[in-house]
C-alpha cells in the first residue's frame, strides 16, 4: 500500500504534524513472527524519536505503509486539516489486529480484490 497525505493547512511539529522513521519501510511487513503484538514492537520506535515533517498547504506526503509514522498532539491554536488517501493492491491483506477496527478492508475504487474473491469462492 502507498499512502498520500494532502495537507490543507500549513503544519509543523507544534500543530501535530507527521513524524516518520526514515528507512523503516525496509523492515517490511511484520507478520507477528517475532511473537510481539504491534504495541510491543512499536516500543522500540517511540514517536518522540521519529523525524518531524513540516508541510505547507498543498503539499502531499507519499509514503509506504511499511514506514513507521504518526503524529504528536496538536499543541497549537491552529486546526490541523489533511486528507488521507491509501491505495493498495488487491493481493494485499490486513494483519489481524485487535487494536484497530479495519472497516474499509474491502473498499476498492477499481480493480479486483483477490482476497475477497477467495473468501466468496470458499463459502
Amino acid at each position: 500500500m502507498i499512502a498520500a497525505v494532502i495537507f490543507l493547512r500549513d503544519t509543523d511539529d507544534e500543530s501535530g504534524g507527521f513524524r516518520v522513521y526514515p528507512g523503516s519501510h525496509k523492515l517490511g511487513r511484520k507478520e507477528n513472527s517475532s511473537g510481539l503484538n504491534p504495541s510491543e514492537f512499536l516500543q522500540n520506535y517511540p514517536l518522540e524519536g521519529a523525524t518531524p515533517v513540516a508541510a505547507n498547504r498543498g503539499d502531499v506526503l507519499f509514503f509506504s505503509y511499511f514506514t513507521l509514522h504518526g503524529s504528536m498532539p496538536n499543541r497549537s491554536d491552529r486546526i490541523r486539516k489533511t486528507v488521507l488517501v491509501q491505495l493498495y493492491s488487491g493481493r494485499d491483506y490486513l494483519l489481524p489486529n485487535k487494536e484497530v477496527n479495519h472497516v474499509d478492508e474491502y473498499l476498492m475504487l477499481r480493480g479486483w480484490n483477490y482476497h475477497m474473491s477467495r473468501e466468496r469462492a470458499s463459502s
